[in-house]
């Protein structure tokens, strides 16, 4: 499992609200601690105000503050503990080779070197493990700004913020848990863009995202090839089985996932020649997890195993939890379920 500890700022307690903070909407998935166990008790999601976030740094708390007013009070929670997945963009990631175990200091001015900001100015974390000459050191680096914010923000709105990580390192240990070692990619198909997170058996190794083919993209074609509003595209991208115009809405998806693949071929390609390994399996997680039949078009198209991640298949899931709505909460949820099960694996 490869874990970065030091941003762990509190013991949680008898249960917690994990958020996945996105540029157009909010995640929160509710766990209730059992014997030292998280049973997924809730989930509820919204979107935010235009302008709130940008790419995870808060730009208007009191906008914010209501925000998540509003969509908890969909929730009903008692706790107040709160944990946080961080996205890609705010995270430095990087490694370091050496050729000996260093020490705490050895390791802080090296990454001091590698960064663009004073080591002052950043929290940090890293892990070691060994290689063929050696021993490799990937770290994390975030501004201190941009997590005291955070922690300013949770604390005046009555909430406190427990533990921090990063979005795709989540997911690279909750994908492991859940189903074991293996080369993967990760997907994670956003409204706004597509992350492509790329694992070996043991770490993280690269991160792509693609801007420009985010289901907004998907909802724009369709706005303009059909000349409807907005709203209305909306509604049959979320299900356009009964529309009176189905074929020419197959005809969009079809154009609009050959470009998507495209692009992840050649991702998978570079990657697959730079480090020399094979993707064994892609998991989807997001959005565009529910596009009909997603999972065995990207399977058929690079004969790749491909899965959702699920979280009852490793932990307990509340019997008040709908099983079609537990759909939308591994795909949609999957950074908040990732990051609230994090201590727990």
């Amino acid at each position: 499992m490869f874990k970065f500890l030091k941003l762990k700022l509190f013991k949680i307690g008898k249960g917690l609200l994990a958020f996945d903070f996105g540029s157009y909407s909010i995640k929160v998935a509710e766990f209730k601690i059992v014997k030292g166990e998280p049973i997924l008790t809730g989930f509820v999601q919204g979107r935010t105000f235009e302008n709130v976030l940008f790419n995870g740094i808060i730009n208007d708390e009191k906008l914010l503050a209501t925000n998540v007013k509003n969509i908890l009070w969909n929730l009903s929670s008692v706790f107040d503990s709160v944990v946080l997945a961080l996205p890609y963009e705010l995270i430095i990631y990087g490694k370091i080779v050496t050729k000996e175990i260093e020490n705490e200091d050895n390791i802080r001015d090296r990454i001091n070197e590698e960064i663009p900001y004073k080591i002052e100015d950043v929290y940090y974390s890293y892990y070691t493990i060994p290689s063929q000459n050696g021993y490799e050191v990937y770290f994390i680096v975030v501004k201190k700004d941009v997590i005291d914010k955070y922690k300013d923000f949770f604390k005046s709105n009555g909430y406190k913020l427990e533990n921090i990580d990063a979005d795709f390192i989540n997911l690279h240990n909750y994908s492991e848990f859940l189903y074991g070692e293996s080369n993967r990619l990760i997907i994670d198909w956003g409204y706004s863009k597509i992350k492509l997170l790329f694992s070996t058996k043991h770490v993280p190794i690269y991160g792509r995202e693609l801007f420009s083919l985010g289901l907004k993209a998907l909802k724009q074609r369709i706005v303009k090839e059909l000349k409807i509003l907005p709203e209305v595209a909306e509604k049959i991208m979320v299900n356009f089985k009964n529309e009176e115009r189905k074929e020419e809405i197959k005809k969009i998806y079809k154009e609009y996932i050959k470009e998507v693949l495209k692009e992840i071929k050649y991702s998978i390609d570079i990657i697959s020649q730079k480090f020399n390994i094979n993707i064994e399996v892609i998991y989807i997680v997001g959005g565009g997890a529910r596009i009909p039949n997603i999972k065995e078009i990207l399977k058929n198209y690079f004969d790749i195993e491909t899965k959702n991640l699920r979280i009852e298949d490793k932990f307990k899931v509340s019997k008040d939890i709908d099983p079609n709505y537990l759909d939308i909460i591994n795909t949609q949820g999957a950074n908040a379920i990732a990051i609230g099960v994090k201590d727990f694996i």
